[in-house]
């Protein structure tokens, strides 16, 4: 197989991981929703796939390493996608850990934030996808609004934050179950930094440079004013 061929086969093997994971965390903001035991547990199997993908890239890019003189540029290339798996498959992690938190969550009655959570969670599920794109199109445009947006997620989740804790003041006989959806919170503010992270890694295959500047950050109030974090 030529080293094109070799590329283009891991190019489509990121896309399926990509795609994979993209529907395990849909699924897991599902199931929180629906309090639907059954999905999240199918959530929770489906990991061991993504840990399964994971290897095998690595074992894919080892071998390319072994075999062949890779130029600067392909290099590049191939130590990004390295980085680009671990975080994808840390992203699945954290739909799974979702998932089992959603369980817990549907052993009680149901909470007034959850629909804000899960709107977050879509607008991260968004983000992903996004970086993604940004990766498998080369798109450089597309990897800088998706690191610029990553402030958005932060506000949301400092905005639910502070929502989760006024709730958790008013109904003090639920508040290991607000804390359960805390924890499901910041699993979504977590993805929005991996997805960040892959946007910079498609900036990086791209242009060749890293990002140097600090991340726009939204501020703990949720206010939309910028802090180097």
């Amino acid at each position: 197989m030529t080293f094109e061929a070799e590329m283009s086969q891991l190019d489509t093997t990121i896309a399926e991981f990509g795609g994979a994971a993209e529907e395990q965390l849909s699924k897991a903001i599902e199931a929180m929703t629906a309090r639907d035991v059954a999905l999240a547990r199918t959530v929770i199997q489906g990991d061991k796939a993504l840990d399964a993908t994971e290897m095998l890239i690595d074992r894919e890019t080892a071998s390319m390493f072994s075999r062949r003189q890779l130029m600067a540029a392909d290099l590049r290339t191939v130590l990004a996608i390295i980085k680009i798996a671990s975080t994808i498959e840390r992203i699945g992690d954290l739909a799974k850990n979702t998932a089992r938190r959603s369980i817990i969550l549907s052993e009680h009655a149901p909470l007034k934030t959850v629909n804000a959570v899960a709107r977050m969670g879509r607008e991260t599920l968004k983000q992903f996808s996004a970086s993604l794109d940004a990766f498998a199109q080369r798109n450089d445009r597309m990897a800088l609004d998706v690191w610029n947006h990553d402030e958005v997620l932060d506000n949301l989740y400092n905005a639910l934050q502070r929502e989760i804790i006024a709730e958790m003041a008013t109904e003090s006989d639920a508040i290991a179950e607000h804390t359960q959806l805390l924890f499901i919170a910041k699993n979504m503010e977590r993805i929005g930094d991996h997805a960040t992270f892959i946007a910079e890694m498609a900036h990086y295959i791209v242009t060749g440079e890293q990002i140097n500047e600090a991340r726009p950050k939204g501020l703990p109030d949720g206010s939309p004013e910028t802090f180097a974090g």
